[in-house]
């Protein structure tokens, strides 16, 4: 690789040993990619904030970067959520010392100058840039969506290597960093409404439930084809999570153009429904989860429109962020959800915090096929999968 002068001094440690070791895991990376060169980006958002995911070690490697003489982040910077509400973590019986480390591990990240709102989404709390600009995402969901949705170049991102790029405002060009490297290697045909007896292909549960499907089978870029061009804010945002969390894709393109006659992989109600079993191990939950990843503005906008007037029959907790909440809040959406009985979790993560736990509930209802993966697995719930507008009809009564 070719590195400027600054760059060889900042890996000899000649610049502090927090940018030495950022540039030694651009270097590792860019050998194994062969690459030629770093490039600058304007955004990086890191991942590893959630003391349930990073634990001890993590804390102690996030106090030694952030007490490195120097060390900052170099560019605007955006995290992933935490592991709780840290304003009302006491009153969802979170336990002092989670709370504790969950706070350390905050102000590590808040002394590197990273924006405050701890978000998975976090194109619905800052400004996007223009597209084809360089950034470097972690967060799966997040970079797929930047790729796909918002025209941004970035790679999937490790915790470690978006840190090292926020250190350094620097990243790899290789692999989605490359403009002939966006172009889909396989087709997935959705040939689903035919065989629905004309039910429409819509919402974030069959948008999630496509993900999911599609992720686990084709590793590199995807095409979508025979879905409308540009799905809802919410479908979209529901696919690139269930890409993100079965595979390696970083990037799909809908209803791709081109000569080339790549492999078709059909998607009809056949490998809807196994899809939806491998997900879906109950028929109701005792705890209404929404908000994985983090909702959007959009969605507390229709989820408060279809709870208004209504009370909720069941505990439930929505997840957004900081920033999210208080521009609902300002528009009268968070007051209408909370009338229902709802619980706003803020800046947190459905998958990665104690909070299920401490609630002590057997079965989540959902409708995120990446909350219902990981929420199994991480919290040993069943989960019913269910469309947001069922699971609102369900649950609720004037």
């Amino acid at each position: 690789m070719h590195l400027t002068k600054y760059e060889e001094e900042s890996l000899k440690g000649e610049n502090g040993p927090a940018l030495q070791m950022a540039y030694r895991v651009l270097l590792a990376i860019g050998r194994i990619s062969g690459a030629e060169k770093l490039i600058p980006v304007e955004w990086a958002h890191v991942s590893g904030v959630s003391y349930l995911t990073i634990g001890d070690y993590g804390l102690e490697f996030l106090k030694r970067i952030s007490s490195s003489k120097g060390a900052k982040f170099r560019v605007f910077t955006t995290v992933n959520p935490c592991g709780m509400d840290t304003q009302k973590w006491d009153e969802m019986k979170i336990s002092a010392d989670y709370a504790d480390n969950q706070l350390k591990i905050n102000s590590y990240y808040q002394k590197l100058g990273v924006a405050t709102s701890f978000t998975c989404v976090p194109f619905q709390s800052y400004k996007v840039p223009r597209a084809r600009t360089h950034v470097a995402w972690a967060e799966s969901s997040a970079a797929i969506y930047a790729n796909s949705i918002l025209g941004l170049m970035t790679n999937r991102e490790s915790a470690v290597s978006a840190l090292a790029s926020a250190l350094t405002g620097k990243t790899v060009l290789c692999d989605l960093h490359i403009e002939e490297n966006r172009k889909p290697t396989k087709i997935v045909r959705v040939s689903f409404e035919r065989q629905h007896s004309g039910r429409r292909f819509k919402g974030s549960l069959d948008f999630g439930i496509l993900g999911y499907f599609a992720g686990a089978i084709v590793p590199g870029v995807i095409g979508f084809s025979g879905i409308r061009t540009q799905p809802e804010i919410e479908e979209s945002k529901a696919l690139c999570a269930a890409i993100g969390t079965v595979g390696s894709s970083g990037m799909f393109v809908i209803n791709p153009s081109g000569k080339k006659k790549l492999e078709t992989i059909e998607f009809t109600k056949k490998e809807y429904n196994e899809t939806f079993s491998e997900l879906s191990d109950s028929e109701d939950g005792e705890l209404i989860v929404f908000g994985c990843p983090q909702m959007t503005l959009e969605e507390l906008y229709e989820l408060s429109r279809s709870l208004e007037y209504k009370k909720l029959k069941k505990k439930c907790v929505v997840f957004c962020s900081s920033k999210v909440y208080e521009i609902a809040k300002a528009h009268g959406y968070t007051d209408t959800i909370e009338g229902a009985g709802a619980m706003f979790v803020r800046d947190a993560c459905a998958d990665f915090t104690p909070l299920l736990s401490s609630l002590g509930v057997d079965s989540v209802v959902t409708d995120s096929c990446k909350g219902a993966h990981y929420m199994k697995r991480v919290h040993n719930v069943k989960v019913a999968l269910k469309d947001i507008s069922k699971i609102v009809k369900e649950n609720s009564s004037p």
